[in-house]
């Protein structure tokens, strides 16, 4: 490879890394936003009660009111990602189309990747037991931890960031890099370093399944049947063994690979 290549892919790796920063970004101003709106109803309320309150106390107060607003936060963070993500391809005259791998997916596919992300979410409570967050409305967490969540998070991770990579170190690093991206998003939006793991060999899976279909639908469907089942198994008291794990990772593998014959017989680059 020649110094002008090894450039150039250098170029196009830094490139691709600058998306994900933007896309960190917008998350960063998301949260930016909801904290200074509701510092500021914090402030009014405060100096309505007193005049004399104490920093720690209003602090406390802020606390309290951010409480529960990880949603709201979510939910402008993915619409900021869509509008800076639109903007930014419309600036630079390149056509998002051709970067987030919207392509046809064989039915069989998408059933087959709608069960493996729920036996993917069994196996990962069986070993890492969710904790109890308490209440939550059911229709913004489908809105944004189903529906919303998965869209924006695979064509960001297994759309755009998958191909820019590729094009700089190939499909193997490619995968593998977008993968630990995608685990530290979470650690870090979640401040859950157990997430680190988990997510990372889901978003490997998740990246040869969107490679192996070619076409971005299967990633979506497993990341959404995986969000939906840790809602949906939350409400049932699911007792499993050791056997019945192994049960659920033998059918995951065929579903995988199920999951992987979802694009057409002629495979296209990413």
């Amino acid at each position: 490879m020649g110094e002008h290549q090894v450039k150039e892919k250098a170029i196009k790796f830094l490139y691709a890394f600058e998306c994900y920063l933007l896309y960190v970004l917008s998350s960063v101003v998301a949260s930016f936003a909801v904290v200074v709106y509701y510092s500021v109803v914090a402030a009014q309320d405060v100096g309505a009660l007193s005049a004399d309150v104490d920093a720690n106390v209003f602090f406390e107060y802020i606390a309290n009111i951010l409480s529960g607003k990880s949603s709201l936060v979510l939910f402008i963070s993915y619409i900021l990602v869509l509008l800076v993500t639109i903007i930014v391809f419309a600036a630079k005259k390149i056509k998002l189309g051709a970067y987030t791998g919207f392509s046809y997916c064989r039915p069989i596919s998408l059933i087959a990747s709608v069960c493996l992300g729920a036996l993917l979410n069994l196996i990962v409570s069986y070993f890492v037991p969710a904790q109890s967050g308490g209440e939550v409305e059911i229709v913004p967490l489908m809105i944004i931890c189903v529906l919303l969540g998965p869209i924006v998070e695979e064509i960001v991770f297994r759309g755009i960031l998958l191909k820019m990579f590729g094009a700089a170190v190939g499909v193997f690093f490619s995968i593998v890099i977008t993968a630990l991206l995608f685990s530290v998003s979470h650690a870090i939006s979640q401040a859950d370093m157990v997430q680190v793991i988990y997510t990372f060999v889901l978003g490997i899976l998740l990246g040869v399944v969107r490679y192996k279909s070619t076409s971005l639908w299967s990633a979506i469907a497993v990341h959404m049947s995986f969000n939906l089942s840790s809602a949906f198994f939350g409400w049932f008291n699911l007792d499993l063994d050791g056997a019945d794990i192994l049960l659920c990772a033998a059918v995951a593998v065929v579903m995988f690979f199920l999951s992987c014959t979802g694009g057409r017989k002629v495979r296209k680059k990413l």
